[in-house]
């Protein structure tokens, strides 16, 4: 049996824990070993809302026996859409969706009324 769950995420200072606690509550059972990723990869993915845009929107969490999606959506305000950036091997920053495209099986994005949302993927069948 799937489970689909909505977060309206709080403001910027505790978006990341909520959302962490929510892919926790909701999609562990299918995560399974993955779950300690997909934990990093909601953390990365609300941090770039919250860093590049208007702020995160919300967090709609997908979860069944074919595997977990998690979906942050921002409120805009950034003309851009997000890339994995040709970082700077030395900046503090620039590698959020780096460790995105390693962890999870793919990712994509998509234009939402308010902004844009960002999607991580972990597949059921792939390798822990």
């Amino acid at each position: 049996m799937g489970v689909h769950r909505v977060v309206e995420l709080a403001g910027f200072g505790r978006a990341a824990h909520e959302a962490r606690e929510a892919v926790r509550e909701t999609c562990s059972d299918h995560l399974g070993g993955r779950l300690p990723d997909a934990l990093l990869v909601v953390t990365e993915l609300v941090a770039n809302a919250v860093s590049h845009t208007d702020g995160v929107g919300n967090l709609v969490l997908h979860s069944d026996v074919s595997g977990t999606e998690l979906t942050v959506c921002d409120r805009g305000g950034s003309p851009t859409w997000p890339r994995v950036a040709d970082g700077d091997p030395l900046a503090e920053s620039g590698r959020g969706l780096r460790l995105v495209e390693a962890l999870a099986d793919s990712w994509h994005t998509r234009a939402e009324p308010e902004g844009k949302a960002v999607t991580a993927v972990f597949r059921a069948n792939a390798v822990e």
